[in-house]
């Protein structure tokens, strides 16, 4: 059920976080131009907020198959940009409005940051750490085994860590070496 859910969850998110990123090059084009109506961080933030989502998405070890469908979107839609541009400008709309902005749908894929996206998408779903099985938790002590004596009377206990020896074991082998101390003495009074 976990790939499933994934999977709905790669669905849901592929065209979103398409649109916002176009969204985000749409703003950050304006807020380049004299007289621009969207400020620069707005741009940003959105492509913050996009990367946090998919880093999220791509990084969860629950399963695969969204980020995996994300991948094959984004890179099958950059690919076929390469082998058939006419075809992929037919297919996406020209012009959306969002917000009162127009969003061009194929700048994300003719810029190559939907390409970037898949590549990443690949490596997060080919990462050697999302196949390893989960680590099993150690196997708390019982209380009876806490409390009873070592087995060796001649552990290292306690009382023999809490013993105070000097200060003998804080110098440094630079100190027992001599290596700090100048071959020169001090100037006296004559």
């Amino acid at each position: 059920m976990r790939h499933v859910w994934s999977l709905l969850a790669g669905i849901a998110l592929t065209p979103v976080a398409w649109i916002v990123v176009a969204y985000g090059q749409a703003v950050l084009f304006d807020a380049g131009q004299v007289g621009g109506h969207h400020p620069l961080w707005l741009g940003l933030a959105l492509f913050a907020a996009v990367g946090l989502v998919l880093g999220l998405i791509g990084t969860l070890r629950v399963s695969p198959a969204g980020p995996l469908f994300m991948a094959l979107s984004y890179l099958g839609a950059t690919g076929l940009l390469i082998a058939r541009p006419e075809t992929a400008r037919q297919l996406l709309p020209d012009l959306v409005q969002v917000g009162g902005t127009l969003v061009v749908p194929l700048s994300p894929v003719s810029t190559g940051v939907l390409g970037l996206i898949g590549a990443m998408m690949v490596i997060a779903v080919a990462s050697p750490q999302r196949w390893r099985s989960w680590p099993r938790p150690a196997a708390e002590p019982s209380w009876p085994e806490m409390l009873a004596p070592p087995a060796d009377p001649y552990e290292n206990t306690l009382a023999d860590r809490d013993s105070f020896s000097g200060f003998a074991d804080l110098r440094t082998p630079a100190d027992a070496s001599g290596v700090d101390t100048p071959s020169w003495s001090a100037p006296t009074k004559v």
